[in-house]
């Protein structure tokens, strides 16, 4: 709407400018060949002017935008030397339209001859000072008009397609949310269903009663996840960090791993808590599909500077060897989900690590600092936890990744929450 807004207006100045010198045409006389002359070229100057306005117009070669000024050009000088003083007002649509086109210093050496040249005929014709001033002025005043409102033109449609851009951006970035956010959520509980419901088809015959408690929690794990889907259609879903240990607790010991807990971290505000169970999540998920584990270890702790979900286990499977067609290839189709979790750490400030530490084990490692009041941590901001050795108490990592994703803001969040981290009494 705004575009065609502006384009109206542009062409009723224009119209207005150019009725006006075909009134003083009128007015002053002149043969009907004169006439009929300055019609036709003041048609063109009127025709070109718009389509050179117009969204088309604008995106134009540099070379067709040069033979519209050249036609201009043609079309205002040709006809003062057979009308003289009668064209004086067609100059400033010219100088406008140099302005447009060409770079300075070359523009304004325009300008200043399409201003000369209506002073100098009109002080040769005989006129008064103050008629030729009011002609010169008069001059860059059509200049003015005919520049400012092509520029504005040029405005507005930039203005929209920014518009248009953001939203498009906007509706990547809650689709990339949506995906994300799924990716997580339903990774680790579809993985936990296949595990148990396995586990309980090997025991429907060896002991049935385990078999229905494997099944009973197959259909709370299911029941969650449906209720997980839902809250990711409406909006971002808290995590609980506590319930997410239980959680990752309970389907180790039904995969019959040797889980260890070590969590001293109590005080944590929700957009913390809510990334640290996502990285837990993932990577329990990742423990339970891409590696054979027996023994896993969960470290959660931290101070009022950082705190640190830590997730060690073993039984990495060997890298492919190409010369050693006996050794395990990975999943072809691979995953996106060590992406989503340093997007998810990075972009409230903090930092993830993951890979084999030299005694063969995979450590898996999200550092964040407390939101300062007041101040949104982001990346490589002040907030931003501090790194306390590539590979923690173990030893150096491996291989390393970090990057960044959103979380998304936690709806109802309390504003009474310290900022800091308090470790548990």
């Amino acid at each position: 709407m705004a575009p065609r807004i502006v384009l109206v207006v542009f062409v009723v100045a224009m119209a207005g400018i150019l009725g006006a010198a075909v009134l003083h045409l009128l007015t002053v006389g002149g043969s009907p060949m004169q006439i009929l002359v300055g019609a036709a070229a003041i048609a063109v100057m009127f025709c070109t002017q718009v389509a050179r306005t117009t969204q088309r117009g604008m995106r134009l070669h540099r070379t067709y935008q040069f033979w519209v000024l050249g036609v201009q050009i043609v079309c205002t000088f040709l006809p003062m030397l057979l009308m003289g003083t009668a064209w004086v007002g067609l100059p400033g649509l010219l100088a406008g339209s140099l302005l447009l086109t060409l770079r300075p210093p070359w523009s304004w050496l325009g300008v200043a001859g399409c201003v000369a040249s209506v002073l100098a005929v009109t002080w040769f014709s005989g006129w008064a000072p103050l008629r030729v001033a009011y002609n010169g002025v008069s001059a860059l005043t059509t200049c003015a008009v005919v520049y400012g409102l092509t520029k504005l033109s040029e405005i507005v449609l930039q203005l929209r397609a920014a518009q248009q851009e953001i939203a498009r951006l906007a509706v990547e970035e809650e689709r990339l949310r949506f995906a994300r956010d799924l990716h997580d959520l339903l990774g680790y509980s579809l993985s936990a269903i296949t595990l148990r419901s396995e586990l309980a088809h090997r025991l429907v015959d060896a002991d049935p009663p385990r078999a229905q408690g494997e099944v009973a929690h197959v259909l709370e794990i299911s029941r969650q996840a449906l209720a997980d889907v839902r809250s990711v259609a409406r909006s971002y879903r808290n995590i609980s960090l506590p319930a997410e240990i239980s959680s990752a607790v309970s389907v180790f010991e039904a995969a019959g791993i040797d889980a260890e807990v070590d969590s001293t971290l109590e005080s944590v505000p929700e957009t913390v808590g809510t990334v640290l169970a996502t990285v837990l999540r993932e990577g329990v998920t990742n423990i339970l599909r891409h590696s054979k584990v027996r023994r896993c270890q969960i470290t959660v702790c931290g101070d009022a500077d950082c705190a640190v979900l830590r997730l060690v286990n073993d039984g990495v499977q060997p890298l492919p060897d190409p010369r050693d067609p006996t050794t395990p290839h990975p999943d072809e189709e691979g995953g996106s989900g060590l992406g989503n979790l340093a997007a998810r750490v990075d972009a409230i400030g903090g930092t993830l690590r993951a890979g084999l530490r030299e005694d063969g084990c995979f450590r898996l490692e999200a550092r964040i600092p407390p939101p300062a009041p007041g101040r949104p941590a982001g990346r490589d901001g002040p907030g931003r936890c501090a790194d306390r050795g590539p590979g923690g108490p173990h030893g150096p990592a491996r291989a390393a990744a970090s990057g960044a994703a959103t979380a998304s803001p936690a709806p109802g969040r309390s504003a009474g929450r310290p900022p800091g981290f308090g470790p548990r009494a």
